[in-house]
């Protein structure tokens, strides 16, 4: 996806953010750093995961710090996991459990701070179910069973922390219709994005039948970067599962297909190239 205007308030909002989080006093160096980053290295049809990667990488490197959120992802997935029982509960009663599964993976992915949105992991407990029962807008989970069950093996590539405690219940769907299925997390902490450790914190690690990781500190997957091993297991996959905004603005010019993203609609960039309205739940195919 272009990155346009749009983005770059967004982007810097979280530079801000997360700033903050580590030493408000180095504001106004990384700001204005992270400002001028952007300006030289903003060219016509510029991918908005590569900027926002590159951007991130000079914040990080200026605050000196491996990860400037790993006291809000620890949060996030406490607060993911006191939630199973009631998503549980969910699968049970539904007359669809793999659309179910997915609305609550998603449901998850609301879980990202730093931009407009929810401000602390807590925020979910109460919208959790409402959340949920919103559905999806638009809902291609027919046409995604369809070519599950035409598939033996998927890619999924997770997205946030305490997201991914929420994913293992559509990851055990999977494995119900006798799928092979590969995890993809981030190779370095990179924004609340959910990294090797936490594959083992959420448990997903035991439902997966391998793990791997971008290889890279990249916003979304950098196929470019992306090691050896990963690209064939984009070139194995049948269908590839791909949760939240990023893996959408990082793959969606790279015509890897078919591909099904799993995210709610946080921004308008996003929802206009998806062509879905903002803050919705979103199931979208692309074949």
């Amino acid at each position: 996806m272009e990155f346009s205007a749009e983005c770059a308030p967004c982007l810097l909002r979280r530079i801000l953010f997360q700033t903050r989080l580590v030493d408000p006093e180095m504001e106004s160096q990384v700001m204005s750093s992270c400002l001028r980053l952007l300006a030289e290295d903003w060219e016509p049809g510029i991918n908005s995961a590569r900027l926002a990667t590159k951007v991130h990488r000079l914040s990080y490197d200026l605050l000196g710090v491996k990860d400037p959120y790993i006291g809000l992802k620890a949060e996030a997935n406490r607060v993911a996991a006191s939630l199973l029982p009631r998503a549980r509960k969910m699968l049970e009663s539904s007359e669809d459990r793999l659309r179910t599964a997915c609305l609550v993976a998603i449901a998850g992915n609301v879980m990202d701070f730093g931009i407009q949105g929810i401000e602390s992991p807590q925020e979910l407990c109460s919208t959790f179910e409402s959340l949920v029962a919103q559905g999806a807008e638009p809902d291609d989970s027919a046409r995604m069973r369809e070519l599950l069950e035409g598939s033996k093996e998927v890619l999924y590539l997770f997205d946030n922390c305490g997201e991914i405690v929420l994913d293992v219940l559509l990851l055990e769907e999977l494995k119900g219709m006798g799928l092979r299925v590969t995890g993809v997390v981030k190779g370095e902490p990179i924004i609340t994005d959910a990294t090797w450790e936490d594959l083992y914190i959420s448990g997903a690690d035991k439902v997966l039948d391998n793990c791997l990781t971008t290889g890279a500190f990249a916003i979304g997957v950098d196929m470019e970067a992306a090691p050896k091993g990963l690209r064939a297991a984009f070139d194995r996959a049948d269908l590839v599962l791909a949760k939240g905004m990023a893996n959408f603005e990082a793959l969606s010019e790279t015509g890897l297909r078919p591909m099904v993203h799993l995210l709610r609609s946080k921004c308008l960039p996003v929802s206009r190239a998806l062509g879905v309205r903002k803050d919705r739940n979103v199931i979208k195919v692309l074949e």
